[in-house]
């Protein structure tokens, strides 16, 4: 089922990654060359470079993209692995040429409404740069350097991300005007926060009480296909007095669908309550997407 694979992490690991990565570089380059030169609007990294020196020396945004990603892929060859700069280099390679000829097939479009479009492209952007992160490969830019400060000093990506482009948009500010900054940062909240609501929803902690009859088989099948621990306490019920065991465990938002089908496989009475949680310290291993 196509459920079964996408929240199984490991399953159709390749498939999944090409697939995120597809699907990533075709947004992004919606993004940046249809969206984002049509309505004038700005952005921080690598891109909102290419966009300075679109304007002012009429060199295609793409070919830009890729002339200012040359010297970074250094830093992320030495620091970041050959792996993510490999993956990089065909996002980057692929999206320039789809940024210079996606307006020749896709006719772009004026939305006339800055606020709107810029909120959109926050949207668009967020979606695209966590597709392509979680296969393993960047957009280049601000992302080899954030995923270098992330591995480096153990930060969150998307802060990271942030804290980049306002520096960006503080150059920009410099030398052009401030309305163009202003929408800029706009986008870049937008996004930031549409990235940190796709990363709880891969990745959130949740905490599961299971209450049943058939607690040791259960815990088997769980420590067995999920690879989770768990703890066991006898419970009685308050109206019944019925003597009865509970199982808690601490699994990822991902992996709640695998343990419903679990649960309604082999224990479809028992009684199930999810919370959840913000922090975890200890033994903990992460089973999920991540940026």
């Amino acid at each position: 089922m196509l459920k079964e694979t996408f929240y199984n992490v490991d399953k159709k690991k390749y498939f999944k990654q090409v697939l995120l990565l597809t699907i990533g570089i075709l947004i992004f380059s919606i993004y940046a060359g249809i969206l984002l030169p049509f309505n004038n609007l700005g952005t921080g990294g690598a891109l909102g470079l290419a966009l300075v020196l679109h304007k002012y020396t009429n060199i295609n945004i793409g070919t830009a993209q890729l002339l200012i990603n040359i010297p970074l892929f250094y830093i992320g060859y030495k620091y970041v692995g050959k792996k993510f700069m490999i993956l990089t280099g065909i996002v980057i390679l692929l999206s320039s040429f789809l940024i210079d000829y996606l307006p020749l097939i896709i006719t772009p479009v004026n939305l006339n409404d800055k606020i709107v479009a810029t909120i959109f492209s926050g949207i668009l952007s967020g979606i695209a740069m966590c597709c392509i992160l979680i296969s393993g490969g960047s957009t280049g830019g601000s992302d080899i350097t954030g995923k270098y400060f992330v591995k480096k000093f153990n930060l969150n990506l998307p802060t990271v991300f942030l804290v980049q482009d306002i520096v960006i948009y503080f150059v920009i500010w410099i030398a052009y005007d401030i309305k163009y900054v202003m929408y800029a940062l706009i986008m870049s909240f937008v996004r930031n926060q549409t990235m940190r609501g796709i990363q709880k929803f891969l990745s959130a902690y949740i905490q599961c009480t299971i209450i049943t009859n058939n607690t040791d088989e259960l815990v088997e099948i769980i420590n067995t296909e999920m690879h989770r621990g768990s703890t066991i306490i006898d419970v009685e019920g308050g109206y019944s007095h019925e003597k009865k065991r509970m199982i808690i465990l601490v699994i990822q938002q991902n992996e709640l669908y695998q343990l419903r089908q679990i649960v309604n496989k082999h224990c479809p009475k028992a009684f199930i309550t999810v919370n959840s949680i913000n922090t975890i310290m200890g033994n903990f291993k992460e089973h999920s997407y991540r940026l």
